[in-house]
């Protein structure tokens, strides 16, 4: 469907990364933006899977530098002037209200799951407004018409595509688009114009966000240590990762920059005892940080010395989810289809999965008749895997959730996330496409159409139900629900709840990936940090 206009609303990192492929497509591209870059956003932690998306891309549409975005090193080398944190991992530690942090050689409050085996090839925290800028501008010359600081109010059919109208610095602007594409996250512009109404499933979730971003931040291990705490060597830094506290009112994520700066945003359980309270206008968003910090003393040694280097946000509510996420020529991004929860950083991949399935639905079709039909397909195949994806992932969190107060339990909940991660991030690297055929885009994320996945959120959303549930009945029985894809150790007591990247294990499991441990080798060249 070459010739195509689209119109993309919200310039984020996926509206913007969409624009340019649909540009360098041989589309037309308008990309609408309410506000203007340079802009402060969060979400601002990738993952594995993320960068497997990013250099696809990079390497399907001759894009390198989204591929640099895909790891600390090659960002750095190319990209220094954007600003980025190292994030080699997941760092977990259970608080008690009114306690110093516990912890000693057996690691009964802390969790690490490292994501790369070195600096080099690692993760990154993302500083979204240095990102977000960038890849307007990158947009820009590849030849997307951007129109920022537009207030869009309404959208109609206009022969077999959309008319947009709205204003621009007091000017009315009108223009028509064959297919309309919605990154416009929490404002939701389109669902609110076209009637899409709420799913009825709604979320199992319902969590509000207290953030900001902070200076003079002190490094937990230090504080820990201080506390009498002991932290055994890990895989990695604690700090170079996503920090998560788990708390009794929900949890705080703490991600670190190079340049100092420390993001930073407790998430409240709105059944947790007084929650109301602190996500209600009746206390201002810092008097509500302060009165959690000085619940838990090691967070509030932590941040004692530090000042936010922007005002403290409140979000009293982050869960929503839409009917429908594609429809006759239209889909919404992940963002603006629904909002699970940060926990487990899902937000970045997902919309990168989202941005590369478009793309590849406006590529391969031709104009005309047929070309319409092969649209209204792929578009109806991504709206049913986002439903599966928001009910599986759903599952996954809700249910780490329920058990963060039982951090033995807690852990095992994890590798539901975890599992299907390292492995589908290992077959991605291992096998040019899907055994069954097909390409990796069309994979349902985090193992949402994996029944061994599948299955194993549902067994775990049975057992959590029994009154006398024990940690080795739970163990037990996820160590055998994950088993087929378990290529990471996971669940072995014997690890001390420390899980490094070990390219040795894959070779140990290499008939789980359909390879021999020969062919596993051969390959290994594939994978990050050979």
């Amino acid at each position: 469907m070459a010739g195509t206009t689209v119109a993309i609303i919200g310039s984020g990192f996926a509206g913007s990364t969409l624009a340019r492929i649909l540009c360098r497509q041989g589309h037309e591209v308008y990309l609408l933006e309410r506000g203007s870059h340079p802009r402060f956003a969060i979400g601002e932690s990738s993952t594995p899977l993320a960068a497997l998306c990013l250099e696809r891309l990079g390497d399907r549409y001759d894009l390198p530098d989204l591929r640099w975005l895909a790891a600390y090193g090659e960002w750095g080398k190319h990209l220094p002037e954007l600003k980025r944190g190292l994030k080699r991992g997941f760092t977990f530690y259970r608080q008690r209200p009114g306690e110093p942090f516990r912890n000693g050689p057996d690691n009964e409050h802390r969790l690490l799951v490292a994501a790369s085996p070195s600096d080099s090839v690692s993760d990154c925290h993302w500083l979204r407004e240095d990102v977000d800028h960038y890849l307007v501008r990158q947009a820009q010359e590849e030849g997307v018409e951007y129109l920022d600081r537009i207030e869009l109010a309404e959208v109609e059919a206009a022969g077999d595509g959309f008319r947009l109208t709205g204003t621009r610095q007091g000017r009315k602007v009108s223009l028509e688009s064959d297919v309309l594409i919605d990154g416009s996250g929490t404002g939701g512009f389109l669902a609110d114009r076209l009637g899409i109404p709420p799913h009825p499933r709604g979320q199992p979730l319902r969590t509000g966000l207290i953030f900001s971003h902070f200076h003079n931040v002190d490094l937990f291990r230090e504080v820990a240590a201080d506390g009498g705490a002991t932290l055994p060597d890990g895989p990695y830094p604690d700090e170079r990762a996503a920090v998560h506290h788990l708390l009794d009112e929900g949890w705080l994520y703490v991600l670190p920059f190079d340049h100092g700066v420390v993001s930073a945003g407790f998430v409240i359980d709105h059944t947790a005892e007084g929650s109301d309270r602190l996500l209600s206008q009746a206390v201002a968003p810092e008097e509500a940080w302060r009165r959690l910090l000085e619940r838990y003393p090691a967070l509030h040694a932590q941040f004692g010395g530090a000042h936010a280097v922007r005002p403290i946000e409140r979000v009293p509510v982050l869960q929503r989810r839409a009917v429908a996420a594609a429809g006759d020529r239209w889909a919404l991004l992940p963002h603006t289809y629904g909002f699970i929860s940060p926990l487990f950083s899902t937000g970045i991949a997902w919309s990168l999965l989202a941005v590369e399935r478009l793309a590849r639905a406006l590529e391969s079709v031709d104009s005309g008749a047929a070309g319409g039909a092969a649209l209204a397909s792929s578009l109806a195949d991504y709206g049913s895997l986002l439903d599966l994806e928001a009910d599986h992932v759903g599952r996954v969190v809700s249910g780490a959730y329920a058990l963060r107060r039982r951090f033995d339990l807690f852990v095992e909940q994890s590798f539901l996330y975890f599992g299907p991660a390292i492995f589908s991030e290992s077959m991605q690297r291992l096998h040019h496409q899907p055994l069954q055929g097909g390409e990796w885009a069309w994979q349902g994320f985090l193992g949402a159409t994996d029944p061994v996945f599948r299955d194993a959120a549902r067994w775990s959303e049975a057992a959590r139900e029994d009154p006398g549930l024990t940690l080795e009945s739970f163990r037990s029985g996820m160590e055998r629900a994950i088993a087929p894809r378990n290529v990471a150790g996971l669940s072995d007591a014997s690890r001390n709840r420390m899980y490094p990247a070990e390219p040795e294990l894959l070779i140990q499991h290499a008939d789980l990936l359909g390879l021999t441990a020969k062919g596993v080798q051969a390959n290994l060249h594939r994978l990050r940090g050979d």
